[in-house]
């Protein structure tokens, strides 16, 4: 898997991690930064994190598994759980298209809701 912040291709150390707990973390990420102006999540399987920190009306991001700091407006910044929710979900469907009848991943776009 691959993160795209618009500048940089930031892929992750470990491509095994599962994409919904991926997306979940980027959920948590969203939610903190937007309740107390940062946040650091990390995988359970992998122990990766990403860190980020509001600044004003920019958010940086960076990441226990890339130099990087990504730097996304903070309008940019509330859309990012949907579009990782979608990519994750899309890239589930195209291998297993059963997957589209589970109601559990089903229900996962309606607690992904940009504040």
């Amino acid at each position: 898997m691959v993160i795209n912040d618009q500048v940089n291709e930031i892929h992750l150390r470990t491509p095994g991690l599962p994409v919904v707990d991926f997306a979940l973390m980027i959920v948590q990420l969203y939610r903190e930064v937007a309740s107390s102006g940062e946040s650091v999540v990390e995988s359970s399987q992998t122990q990766d994190s990403i860190s980020a920190v509001r600044r004003g009306s920019e958010v940086e991001i960076s990441y226990s598994f890339s130099d990087v700091v990504s730097k996304l407006p903070l309008a940019d910044f509330r859309e990012v759980p949907r579009s990782v929710l979608y990519s994750a979900l899309e890239v589930l469907h195209d291998a297993h298209g059963d997957l589209r009848f589970n109601r559990y991943l089903a229900d996962l776009p309606n607690l992904v809701q940009s504040d």
